[in-house]
């Protein structure tokens, strides 16, 4: 009888994220996803293609953890095609190693890949950055890119909030 009050408690926790998490519309760019409670959500045009940036509530989240989500739907090139992506991805890269993920939905297109890469910042310190992408093609030769990113060392304790954002990333707009 224990066994099933915990599994019963377990099952409203997890219930209790999404009911928490909001349902979030761009009205310029018509990119819709989940928003987690207590996320902020800003637009700005980066080399003339509007992105969204969505900010985690706590300053530490921003700084310790470095999260970086950012979403955008742009026109796909030549390489943007799901199964060249997808390969690409598969393969290490410069300092992106092999995907430690990727998963194509062949109905839809969709992709989604994760992988970790590296960079140098200041005082030569090599930082790991753990990424989980998702591609989307949309209507009109377009592609959403949802792309949630925090330290290595950080991403599993942000992971469900992440996921919730990248994950339920559409289109809205009309064919």
């Amino acid at each position: 009888m224990h066994w099933q009050k915990n599994i019963l408690l377990l099952g409203l926790c997890l219930l209790a994220g999404p009911l928490l998490a909001a349902g979030f519309v761009d009205p310029a760019s018509k990119i819709g996803f989940t928003l987690p409670a207590g996320w902020k959500v800003r637009s700005v045009v980066q080399e003339g293609v509007r992105v969204i940036k969505v900010v985690p509530p706590k300053a530490d989240q921003r700084e310790r953890a470095a999260i970086e989500v950012t979403l955008q739907e742009r026109k796909a090139g030549k390489a943007d095609v799901p199964e060249r992506l997808q390969r690409r991805f598969r393969q290490a890269e410069g300092d992106r190693e092999a995907a430690v993920y990727t998963r194509l939905n062949p109905h839809n297109g969709r992709l989604v890949t994760e992988y970790r890469e590296g960079r140098f910042v200041s005082g030569r310190l090599w930082i790991v950055r753990h990424n989980l992408q998702v591609f989307l093609p949309t209507p009109g030769k377009r592609l959403l890119v949802a792309r949630c990113a925090a330290n290595a060392s950080e991403f599993k304790t942000y992971r469900r909030q992440l996921e919730t954002i990248c994950l339920s990333a559409s289109s809205l707009r009309k064919p």
